[in-house]
């Protein structure tokens, strides 16, 4: 029986292998047949992986396109959120970098085509500043009262954000409207960072965004201008004297009770010292204003005017 199996597995054993053979290939052919390699095109968003901390990062092409090819049942049992985009940041330096687009696709999946290989990513260094708050007046207190003086929650605020915005800020400015008030009153402002011209600058988060400021309101108050008298001190250089000093503006209005604006004639300013000059010299310095008198501007110019001594 074992002589007549082996007999039958010999007898014409290489038409039997051509006949394996044709069959393996019929039936992959007929299997590619009923479930061809088909290409598709899927669009996937574009993540990072290890971003540096203390740094923004960047970049432009938030999506890109994926053409892969895989039989055709494959298609069945996958979507758009299989296919991702990732752009690795672990060799990112601060400025723009140049990153290559990485792929994961599910297994039995060729990437034959990107529409983006590599992608430009900018890395901006994060800073915080701390400013001083510049709360700025709008409008005017009621009839017959004026404003004594402002006390916000806080003088200073963070602001935070990449270095570059940051370094435009000039000014944290608070706007503090006096909407006719005639008695003391607290507002809930907003901080806005504003650069040297006055232009909001974005991008920049502040901390608070908001602050309490109590405006002191005096009541019975009235207007009067005022002469500015400079005061100065000290010794000029060898053959030098000071011939004048004037303020500018030479004259302020001031706000006070009516007593006490009776009482002044003059305001004087600072000291300013005079010892070695040989030329004439300006300088910003703030009034000495007397108790109860207000004044719109605290600060004033004085120009010191130096003359040299004439030979006898």
């Amino acid at each position: 029986m074992l002589n007549s199996l082996k007999n039958l597995f010999r007898r014409n054993l290489p038409a039997k292998i051509l006949a394996l053979i044709g069959a393996v290939v019929l039936w992959g052919f007929v299997m590619n047949d009923q479930n061809p390699s088909v290409n598709s095109s899927f669009t996937v968003p574009v993540y990072t992986i290890n971003e540096p901390d203390g740094y923004k990062v960047s970049f432009d092409v938030r999506e890109i396109s994926l053409r892969v090819r895989a039989p055709r049942a494959s298609f069945a049992s996958v979507n758009a959120a299989d296919f991702k985009a990732y752009l690795d940041l672990a060799d990112a330096v601060e400025g723009n970098n140049t990153v290559k687009v990485r792929t994961v696709v599910p297994q039995g999946f060729e990437v034959i085509e990107v529409s983006d290989t590599v992608i430009d990513v900018l890395l901006e260094a994060i800073m915080e500043k701390t400013m001083a708050v510049d709360v700025q007046i709008t409008g005017n207190t009621g009839v017959g009262s004026a404003l004594e003086k402002i006390i916000p929650s806080t003088e200073i605020a963070k602001i935070k954000g990449t270095k570059s915005n940051v370094m435009k800020v000039a000014r944290l400015v608070g706007y503090m409207p006096l909407a006719g008030n005639t008695t003391d009153f607290t507002s809930k402002i907003k901080l806005t960072p504003v650069d040297g011209d006055g232009e909001f600058v974005g991008g920049i988060d502040v901390s608070p965004m908001e602050i309490d400021v109590t405006a002191k309101i005096m009541d019975g108050a009235e207007k009067k201008m005022i002469s500015i008298k400079p005061l100065y001190s000290g010794t000029t250089a060898s053959g030098y004297r000071v011939s004048g000093a004037v303020a500018q503006p030479e004259r302020l209005e001031v706000i006070g009770k009516t007593e006490q604006l009776g009482a002044i004639n003059e305001i004087n300013t600072e000291t300013i010292s005079v010892d070695g000059l040989s030329a004439d010299f300006t300088k910003d310095v703030d009034l000495v204003l007397p108790e109860g008198i207000i004044a719109p501007n605290k600060r004033v110019s004085v120009r010191i005017i130096i003359t040299k001594d004439q030979k006898k």
